[in-house]
């Protein structure tokens, strides 16, 4: 089973694809910029992916997945320096 959350930021795309033997995994324009095996926690506080981008105009900006599974879905929210673009709400 995949699950996968999607968000625009700034003319990039962002995916969140979540399988229930692979893992997590960040890609930012298809490029695949991390990956995560671990089971996730019911509190979703800590980020289990991350990344750097680069704007256009040269900022450098901090993708951070939160996730959480709590019982048997999993959830995710996508932030860039520290505000949420995407994802589920929790």
């Amino acid at each position: 089973m995949t699950k996968e959350w999607i968000a625009e930021y700034n003319g990039h795309r962002i995916r969140v694809q979540n399988t229930w033997f692979s893992g997590a995994r960040l890609y930012v324009d298809g490029e695949c910029r991390d990956t995560n095996q671990q089971i996730f926690g019911v509190s979703g506080a800590i980020p289990r992916l991350s990344a750097r981008l680069v704007d256009s105009d040269g900022q450098t900006r901090v993708i951070e997945i939160f996730v959480k599974a709590p019982f048997f879905t999993v959830k995710a929210k996508i932030c860039v320096d520290g505000r949420q673009i995407g994802g589920d709400v929790f």
